[in-house]
């Protein structure tokens, strides 16, 4: 679930895109989760038509949308138990011209057939917009882990991925692509195929 409060830096702190090459990005993303579905099925993916909070949203789901809340969509995985959630947040700038991104989101979760619910188990987060005066805020401008079936305060703690390059990973639209592919191939093969 975002936050409700989104809190914003200079744009130059983060990818950005032309506001036309936002229908590209669905292409990207379709690529991008492809290693989490089974060989030759791809993700659907959509740019939404609401925004939220002023951010075009563009998000990842079965091949069905039942509900106008991208925060209900879903989709299956290779594992017919874990399904995941991807979506990403792309705030307008510069006259509306361009886009800078302002989260990137990944949650893997398990279906609870007794609850029908999902349950989290791990998420990839990527917030370059967030700022504080503290050491954590850069754990979450990059691309960071969050263990969520932990007891307490494991589940909301920043495990970043990429501290040592993240001004590189969060200077282009590419450079933020190849390091969610790479975090998204660690959930694959260290939990997806455990399961």
């Amino acid at each position: 679930m975002i936050e409700k409060k989104l809190v914003w830096l200079d744009t130059m702190t983060s990818p950005q895109i032309r506001i036309n090459e936002l229908v590209n990005r669905v292409q990207d993303i379709i690529a991008l989760l492809a290693p989490l579905r089974q060989t030759g099925l791809s993700v659907a993916c959509n740019i939404c038509r609401y925004q939220y909070f002023g951010c075009k949203v563009v998000a990842a789901h079965e091949g069905f949308k039942n509900a106008e809340n991208f925060n209900d969509w879903y989709f299956r995985t290779f594992v017919g138990q874990i399904w995941c959630q991807y979506y990403e947040l792309w705030k307008p700038f510069n006259g509306f011209s361009k886009l800078t991104l302002n989260r990137a989101y990944l949650n893997v979760v398990i279906e609870n057939k007794e609850t029908r619910s999902f349950d989290k188990l791990v998420s990839i987060h990527c917030e370059p917009y967030y700022i504080a005066d503290t050491r954590q805020s850069r754990y979450k401008r990059g691309p960071h882990l969050h263990v969520q079936k932990a007891e307490n305060p494991i589940p909301k703690c920043h495990f970043p991925l990429n501290l040592a390059e993240l001004d590189k990973v969060l200077s282009s639209k590419k450079n933020i692509t190849d390091a969610l592919k790479s975090s998204i191939q660690i959930i694959c093969d260290e939990v997806l195929t455990r399961y």
